[in-house]
């Protein structure tokens, strides 16, 4: 890979913050003004956040926090976006018991009732913002990335002290 190529494949593109703004307050409620000290930037299929500060003209691998992927419709929320941005939301949120809440953390599905509309959802628990999940028709999905579950609290159990 020639040195131009590579600078141009590592190039954030600056984004308007009320364009992403509105995608969180139509889908979260979250009104524009949680997001006013940020800026935004695309790269690939990714949406990034920073503080409002101005970037020297270099090339980046990674800036700031990833907070949404748009890879496909409907865009996807990241779950470290959520629990710094989640605590502001209005709608479609789900707030979990502590043995629904354990489900969720381990990554399971569980059979939910909520009036949430279908999609992504910020999911809570005795206040705090645990990640994202996914709700469809009766459904809560966990979103919570492989890496940052929790065992499962059989195998804990099973497990000498």
């Amino acid at each position: 890979m020639s040195p131009r190529s590579s600078r141009i494949r590592n190039i954030f593109e600056p984004l308007d913050r009320s364009i992403i703004a509105k995608l969180w307050q139509d889908r979260f409620g979250i009104s524009e003004q949680a997001f006013e000290d940020c800026k935004f930037f695309r790269k690939a299929q990714s949406i990034w956040a920073i503080s409002d500060v101005d970037l020297p003209r270099l090339s980046y691998e990674t800036i700031g926090m990833r907070i949404m992927s748009c890879k496909d419709r409907p865009w996807k929320p990241t779950t470290s976006a959520l629990q710094i941005f989640g605590r502001f939301a209005t709608k479609n949120l789900i707030h979990l018991n502590r043995k629904e809440a354990m489900i969720f953390l381990e990554g399971g599905s569980q059979v939910f009732e909520s009036e949430c509309e279908i999609g992504y959802v910020v999911v809570f628990y005795r206040g705090d913002v645990l990640g994202c999940g996914l709700y469809s028709h009766g459904k809560l999905v966990s979103q919570i990335p492989k890496e940052r579950r929790m065992a499962s609290t059989a195998k804990s159990e099973a497990c000498p002290a």
